[in-house]
């Protein structure tokens, strides 16, 4: 997983970690622990909530083993992209059935406004509606790549 910052504002750190199991619960669930070690959200309980409700209205998997996902919303501190690479592939109910490798969660705070949310969603597909560029993260695995590509998107 990797946090990186697709708006105008740097205020957000970078790391890498890979997504573990095969469920999506579980990713998500990794995804919260990973903003709430960098300080970016208020209450980890109630944002995983959010995040699977989301779900429950429909699957996120665009195909092509890729998802975007994200929350706006109050529990959120400050925003952040999260990037999560599975060599063995999640469970995702994608649109084409095949399991899903790359999944880039944006979490915007719910007091900003909400535009800004979907210029960050919009970013992020844009750095990675590309075969060869989520292949390309699978491969190397460290935040530069994921930096490079979102500094590669027109704003």
């Amino acid at each position: 997983m990797a946090i990186a910052d697709v708006s105008p504002v740097s205020d957000t750190a970078h790391d890498i970690l890979d997504l573990r199991h095969r469920r999506r619960e579980t990713a998500f669930h990794q995804f919260v622990q990973a903003a709430q070690s960098h300080g970016a959200v208020m209450r980890p309980e109630l944002l995983e909530s959010v995040l699977n409700r989301r779900e429950r209205i429909g699957s996120t998997a665009l195909g092509r083993g890729f998802v975007l996902t994200g929350a706006w919303t109050l529990c959120v501190r400050r925003s952040l992209v999260l990037v999560g690479l599975s060599d063995k592939g999640l469970e995702w109910d994608a649109p084409d059935g095949k399991l899903v490798q790359v999944v880039a969660c944006v979490l915007t705070p719910g007091e900003g406004p909400e535009e800004m949310h979907f210029r960050r969603l919009e970013g992020v597909l844009q750095a990675l509606r590309l075969q060869r560029v989520r292949q390309r993260l699978l491969e190397k695995r460290e935040p530069g790549a994921i930096d490079a590509l979102l500094q590669a998107v027109p704003r």
